[in-house]
């Protein structure tokens, strides 16, 4: 574990791997509770796909440096997960805050994983080739609703202009250099001004078509949070929730 959690690249893959799997154990609350019907679907199934994409890259970590997938997702300690404490903003169920927030994410992850793809690695890459057509659904589907909502106008337009501005507020702690353990290196994480604004031009055009206005900043490079191992309290009642049967049996199977 130790040896994974010293690795520049390995740290870049678990933050995008704890994006998902906490990502998607946090917006499976809303099961059951969807606006409507397709909708209620598609936000299980998106729950269902960010799981499963998390597993993908856990099992690439875990056949690099010979761990079991599970381990690295259920049994490292709190400050050695690598996800932005925007995965774990509470929504307080709120659908306009659940659907900007799940936006955002997925437009970052999908880019960070076209980047990823590209590197030598051919194992990395056929990962990543294997998530990229779902994780660009998401992205469209997601984008699309912005667009519905936010041009409604009234309560609609509001209420979507309100979840933006709540969550802008911690929207750049995906931007946040992941790693705690890593040593400081002015190589580590180049390209993520570009990432930025790549991401920022996508978000932007989105909003401008669906009426709405978001103000979104790059932190500072030596910012220091979720991915560096300083959590916010709602990421540990979210892991505490999420590893509990873990904790009671260790090692468990189906």
């Amino acid at each position: 574990m130790d040896a994974m959690l010293a690795d520049p690249l390995a740290v870049l893959v678990l933050a995008h791997a704890d994006d998902k799997l906490l990502l998607g154990h946090v917006q499976s609350d809303w099961t059951g509770l969807g606006p409507l019907l397709e909708e209620d679907i598609a936000a299980s199934a998106m729950s269902q796909d960010d799981l499963s994409h998390a597993l993908i890259l856990y099992e690439f970590l875990g056949k690099r440096f010979d761990l079991d997938p599970d381990v690295i997702a259920f049994e490292r300690a709190p400050e050695d997960y690598a996800c932005c404490d925007l995965v774990t903003f509470p929504d307080e169920f709120d659908w306009a805050t659940s659907l900007v927030k799940r936006w955002l994410v997925a437009v970052f992850t999908g880019l960070g994983l076209e980047r990823l793809g590209t590197l030598d690695d051919a194992d990395l890459s056929a990962r990543c080739d294997r998530i990229m057509p779902e994780q660009r659904l998401q992205v469209a589907h997601l984008g699309n609703w912005i667009r519905r909502l936010g041009s409604a106008g009234g309560e609609s337009t509001a209420r979507m202009q309100a979840a933006v501005d709540r969550v802008a507020e911690v929207t750049g702690t995906l931007f946040e250099v992941p790693g705690h353990r890593l040593e400081e290196d002015e190589t580590y994480c180049c390209g993520r001004d570009d990432l930025f604004t790549e991401w920022n031009g996508i978000v932007q055009a989105t909003l401008a078509e669906a009426g709405l206005t978001g103000t979104f900043t790059l932190p500072e490079r030596s910012t220091v949070g979720g991915r560096r191992g300083t959590h916010a309290g709602h990421f540990t009642e979210q892991l505490t929730e999420m590893t509990e049967v873990r904790r009671v049996s260790p090692g468990a199977s189906w």
